[in-house]
Protein backbone atom coordinates (compact mmCIF):
# COMPACT_ATOMS: atom_id res chain seq x y z
CA UNK A 1 0.00 0.00 0.00
CA UNK A 2 1.14 3.56 -1.26
CA UNK A 3 1.99 5.84 2.26
CA UNK A 4 -0.54 8.70 2.51
CA UNK A 5 1.95 11.30 2.21
CA UNK A 6 3.46 10.26 -0.70
CA UNK A 7 -0.07 8.94 -2.96
CA UNK A 8 -1.19 12.76 -1.93
CA UNK A 9 1.95 14.61 -3.66
CA UNK A 10 2.58 11.88 -6.57
CA UNK A 11 1.50 13.79 -9.91
CA UNK A 12 0.40 12.07 -12.72
CA UNK A 13 2.81 12.84 -16.10
CA UNK A 14 0.63 14.17 -19.07
CA UNK A 15 3.01 15.19 -21.55
CA UNK A 16 6.36 17.19 -21.12
CA UNK A 17 6.01 19.51 -18.44
CA UNK A 18 2.46 18.77 -17.47
CA UNK A 19 1.11 17.04 -14.64
CA UNK A 20 -2.37 16.26 -13.29
CA UNK A 21 -2.52 16.41 -9.20
CA UNK A 22 -5.50 15.59 -6.97
CA UNK A 23 -5.90 17.38 -3.94
CA UNK A 24 -8.52 16.10 -1.46
CA UNK A 25 -10.62 17.20 1.65
CA UNK A 26 -8.64 14.28 4.44
CA UNK A 27 -5.31 16.89 3.54
CA UNK A 28 -6.85 20.03 4.21
CA UNK A 29 -5.83 22.83 6.65
CA UNK A 30 -8.76 25.72 6.35
CA UNK A 31 -9.97 26.48 3.18
CA UNK A 32 -7.84 23.87 1.43
CA UNK A 33 -4.98 21.82 1.21
CA UNK A 34 -1.76 22.57 3.85
CA UNK A 35 1.09 23.92 2.40
CA UNK A 36 3.23 20.96 2.80
CA UNK A 37 1.24 18.89 0.32
CA UNK A 38 0.63 21.37 -2.60
CA UNK A 39 4.69 22.02 -2.09
CA UNK A 40 5.44 18.94 -2.01
CA UNK A 41 3.46 18.02 -5.06
CA UNK A 42 5.45 20.78 -7.17
CA UNK A 43 8.77 19.32 -6.47
CA UNK A 44 8.01 16.02 -7.32
CA UNK A 45 7.06 17.26 -10.70
CA UNK A 46 10.23 19.22 -10.98
CA UNK A 47 12.37 16.27 -9.64
CA UNK A 48 10.34 13.90 -12.39
CA UNK A 49 10.71 16.98 -15.38
CA UNK A 50 14.79 17.43 -14.19
CA UNK A 51 15.21 13.74 -14.01
CA UNK A 52 18.58 14.07 -12.99
CA UNK A 53 19.96 11.47 -10.58
CA UNK A 54 23.40 13.08 -9.63
CA UNK A 55 22.17 16.72 -9.36
CA UNK A 56 19.80 16.53 -6.05
CA UNK A 57 17.47 19.60 -5.00
CA UNK A 58 19.50 22.19 -3.58
CA UNK A 59 17.36 24.60 -2.47
CA UNK A 60 12.93 24.87 -3.30
CA UNK A 61 10.69 28.27 -2.94
CA UNK A 62 7.41 28.18 -3.03
CA UNK A 63 4.87 30.69 -2.89
CA UNK A 64 1.01 30.15 -1.77
CA UNK A 65 -1.33 32.44 -3.99
CA UNK A 66 -4.87 30.37 -3.35
CA UNK A 67 -6.30 27.66 -1.57
CA UNK A 68 -5.55 24.29 -3.09
CA UNK A 69 -9.67 23.31 -2.63
CA UNK A 70 -10.33 19.58 -3.35
CA UNK A 71 -10.39 18.63 -6.84
CA UNK A 72 -7.99 18.48 -10.38
CA UNK A 73 -5.04 20.69 -10.45
CA UNK A 74 -2.46 21.08 -13.17
CA UNK A 75 1.15 21.64 -12.46
CA UNK A 76 3.35 23.00 -15.62
CA UNK A 77 7.00 22.71 -15.14
CA UNK A 78 10.05 24.30 -17.31
CA UNK A 79 13.58 23.79 -16.91
CA UNK A 80 14.85 27.31 -17.20
CA UNK A 81 18.66 26.39 -17.58
CA UNK A 82 20.76 23.78 -17.16
CA UNK A 83 24.10 24.13 -16.73
CA UNK A 84 27.37 21.96 -16.50
CA UNK A 85 26.39 21.28 -12.90
CA UNK A 86 23.77 23.34 -11.84
CA UNK A 87 19.59 23.25 -13.50
CA UNK A 88 17.10 26.44 -12.51
CA UNK A 89 13.51 25.37 -12.51
CA UNK A 90 10.24 26.53 -12.18
CA UNK A 91 7.05 24.83 -11.75
CA UNK A 92 3.09 26.69 -11.83
CA UNK A 93 -0.03 24.52 -9.91
CA UNK A 94 -3.50 25.33 -11.33
CA UNK A 95 -6.71 24.56 -10.88
CA UNK A 96 -9.48 25.96 -11.91
CA UNK A 97 -9.59 29.23 -10.29
CA UNK A 98 -6.37 29.71 -11.16
CA UNK A 99 -3.02 29.99 -10.00
CA UNK A 100 -2.50 28.36 -6.49
CA UNK A 101 1.09 28.01 -6.15
CA UNK A 102 4.27 29.19 -7.82
CA UNK A 103 7.39 27.29 -7.03
CA UNK A 104 11.02 27.22 -8.36
CA UNK A 105 14.31 24.81 -7.18
CA UNK A 106 17.76 24.53 -8.16
CA UNK A 107 19.13 21.74 -8.45
CA UNK A 108 23.13 20.98 -8.06
CA UNK A 109 25.81 18.17 -8.80
CA UNK A 110 28.23 18.06 -5.88
CA UNK A 111 31.58 20.32 -6.52
CA UNK A 112 34.97 18.49 -5.41
CA UNK A 113 37.60 21.01 -3.38
CA UNK A 114 35.99 23.10 -2.18
CA UNK A 115 35.52 23.91 1.96
CA UNK A 116 33.24 22.49 4.33
CA UNK A 117 32.10 23.43 7.98
CA UNK A 118 29.18 23.00 10.46
CA UNK A 119 28.35 25.68 12.97
CA UNK A 120 25.18 24.74 14.05
CA UNK A 121 24.02 23.05 17.56
CA UNK A 122 21.24 21.09 17.78
CA UNK A 123 19.03 21.95 20.86
CA UNK A 124 18.83 19.76 23.74
CA UNK A 125 15.63 17.67 23.80
CA UNK A 126 14.91 14.50 25.11
CA UNK A 127 14.89 11.18 22.63
CA UNK A 128 11.72 10.74 20.80
CA UNK A 129 10.54 7.69 22.78
CA UNK A 130 11.01 9.75 25.79
CA UNK A 131 8.19 12.35 24.52
CA UNK A 132 4.06 11.20 24.60
CA UNK A 133 2.73 11.20 21.20
CA UNK A 134 0.09 14.15 21.20
CA UNK A 135 -3.72 12.24 21.60
CA UNK A 136 -5.71 12.18 18.95
CA UNK A 137 -8.38 14.32 20.42
CA UNK A 138 -6.18 17.47 20.65
CA UNK A 139 -7.80 19.73 18.60
CA UNK A 140 -5.55 20.41 15.23
CA UNK A 141 -6.12 21.05 12.00
CA UNK A 142 -6.99 17.66 9.61
CA UNK A 143 -4.04 17.21 8.23
CA UNK A 144 -1.96 16.32 11.23
CA UNK A 145 -4.10 12.95 11.46
CA UNK A 146 -1.46 12.05 9.03
CA UNK A 147 1.52 12.28 11.03
CA UNK A 148 2.48 11.68 14.75
CA UNK A 149 3.82 14.83 16.66
CA UNK A 150 5.95 14.76 19.90
CA UNK A 151 6.20 18.74 21.12
CA UNK A 152 9.04 19.29 23.34
CA UNK A 153 10.71 22.38 21.85
CA UNK A 154 9.11 25.99 23.13
CA UNK A 155 5.63 26.41 23.67
CA UNK A 156 2.40 25.03 23.07
CA UNK A 157 -0.52 27.12 19.73
CA UNK A 158 -2.07 29.57 21.88
CA UNK A 159 -0.75 29.31 25.00
CA UNK A 160 0.67 32.81 25.83
CA UNK A 161 4.14 32.44 26.27
CA UNK A 162 6.97 35.09 26.31
CA UNK A 163 8.73 33.17 22.91
CA UNK A 164 7.61 32.45 19.51
CA UNK A 165 9.45 28.84 19.16
CA UNK A 166 7.63 25.58 19.45
CA UNK A 167 8.62 22.42 17.50
CA UNK A 168 9.59 18.49 18.67
CA UNK A 169 10.16 15.32 17.09
CA UNK A 170 7.82 14.14 14.34
CA UNK A 171 7.21 11.31 11.45
CA UNK A 172 4.39 9.84 9.41
CA UNK A 173 2.00 7.36 10.82
CA UNK A 174 2.37 5.51 7.77
CA UNK A 175 6.25 5.33 7.43
CA UNK A 176 8.01 6.47 4.92
CA UNK A 177 11.53 7.03 3.45
CA UNK A 178 12.46 10.55 4.01
CA UNK A 179 12.95 12.40 0.35
CA UNK A 180 12.75 15.78 -0.43
CA UNK A 181 9.27 16.26 -0.87
CA UNK A 182 8.37 14.75 2.28
CA UNK A 183 11.43 16.98 3.94
CA UNK A 184 9.02 19.89 2.97
CA UNK A 185 5.94 18.36 4.15
CA UNK A 186 7.57 17.84 7.51
CA UNK A 187 8.97 21.18 7.82
CA UNK A 188 5.58 22.71 7.39
CA UNK A 189 3.75 20.31 9.34
CA UNK A 190 3.78 21.73 12.83
CA UNK A 191 2.52 24.80 13.90
CA UNK A 192 3.93 28.83 13.14
CA UNK A 193 5.94 29.52 16.26
CA UNK A 194 3.97 32.84 16.40
CA UNK A 195 0.87 31.27 17.50
CA UNK A 196 3.06 30.50 20.91
CA UNK A 197 2.57 33.84 21.62
CA UNK A 198 -0.95 33.99 21.06
CA UNK A 199 -3.28 33.92 24.15
CA UNK A 200 -6.46 32.36 22.51
CA UNK A 201 -7.28 31.71 18.79
CA UNK A 202 -5.27 33.01 16.16
CA UNK A 203 -5.77 31.62 12.21
CA UNK A 204 -2.78 31.58 10.23
CA UNK A 205 -1.44 30.77 6.59
CA UNK A 206 1.92 30.10 4.94
CA UNK A 207 2.63 32.80 2.22
CA UNK A 208 5.73 31.43 0.81
CA UNK A 209 8.54 28.93 1.62
CA UNK A 210 12.00 28.77 0.92
CA UNK A 211 13.80 25.06 2.03
CA UNK A 212 17.45 24.54 2.20
CA UNK A 213 18.60 21.21 1.53
CA UNK A 214 21.94 20.20 3.17
CA UNK A 215 22.04 16.52 2.14
CA UNK A 216 21.00 14.42 -0.53
CA UNK A 217 17.65 13.03 -0.06
CA UNK A 218 16.76 9.92 0.59
CA UNK A 219 19.84 9.73 2.73
CA UNK A 220 21.45 5.93 2.83
CA UNK A 221 20.72 5.12 6.41
CA UNK A 222 17.86 6.28 7.17
CA UNK A 223 15.10 4.04 8.40
CA UNK A 224 11.55 4.69 6.76
CA UNK A 225 10.52 4.97 10.47
CA UNK A 226 12.80 7.19 11.74
CA UNK A 227 11.70 10.63 13.88
CA UNK A 228 13.10 14.06 12.86
CA UNK A 229 13.02 16.78 15.35
CA UNK A 230 11.82 20.11 13.78
CA UNK A 231 12.59 23.08 15.13
CA UNK A 232 10.98 26.74 14.73
CA UNK A 233 11.81 30.26 15.69
CA UNK A 234 10.35 33.27 15.13
CA UNK A 235 11.82 36.58 16.31
CA UNK A 236 9.59 39.29 14.16
CA UNK A 237 5.71 39.52 13.57
CA UNK A 238 4.35 42.95 12.83
CA UNK A 239 1.87 44.33 9.87
CA UNK A 240 -0.24 40.89 10.53
CA UNK A 241 2.81 38.86 8.99
CA UNK A 242 5.60 36.82 11.02
CA UNK A 243 8.60 35.39 9.77
CA UNK A 244 9.69 31.90 10.88
CA UNK A 245 13.06 29.98 11.09
CA UNK A 246 13.15 26.21 10.71
CA UNK A 247 15.52 23.44 11.14
CA UNK A 248 15.02 19.56 10.68
CA UNK A 249 17.28 17.06 12.18
CA UNK A 250 18.03 13.48 12.35
CA UNK A 251 17.45 11.26 15.81
CA UNK A 252 21.83 11.11 15.19
CA UNK A 253 22.20 15.36 14.79
CA UNK A 254 22.53 15.26 11.69
CA UNK A 255 20.97 18.52 10.00
CA UNK A 256 19.00 17.51 6.84
CA UNK A 257 17.66 21.13 6.22
CA UNK A 258 16.91 24.35 7.03
CA UNK A 259 13.62 26.36 6.07
CA UNK A 260 12.62 29.97 6.25
CA UNK A 261 8.88 30.69 6.15
CA UNK A 262 6.78 34.09 6.07
CA UNK A 263 2.99 33.52 7.65
CA UNK A 264 0.09 35.53 7.53
CA UNK A 265 -1.70 36.53 10.88
CA UNK A 266 -5.17 36.48 10.31
CA UNK A 267 -8.10 38.14 11.16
Amino acid sequence: MTAAFLAATSPEPLAPGRYRIHFTAPWYQGRGAFGGVVAGAALRALEHHVGAAGRPVRSFTAHFCAPAVEGEAEIQTRIERAGKLVTHATARVENASGVVCVASATFGAARGGTMEYFEVPRPEVPPPHDVPVVPDDVPMPTFCKFFEYRFCLGGAPYSGGPVAETGGWIRPREHLLLDAPLCVGLMDAYPPSALTRVDGFQAAATVDLRVDFFHALPRPGLREDAHFLRTGRSRHAAGGYAEDSQQLWTEDGQLLAQCHQLFALLG
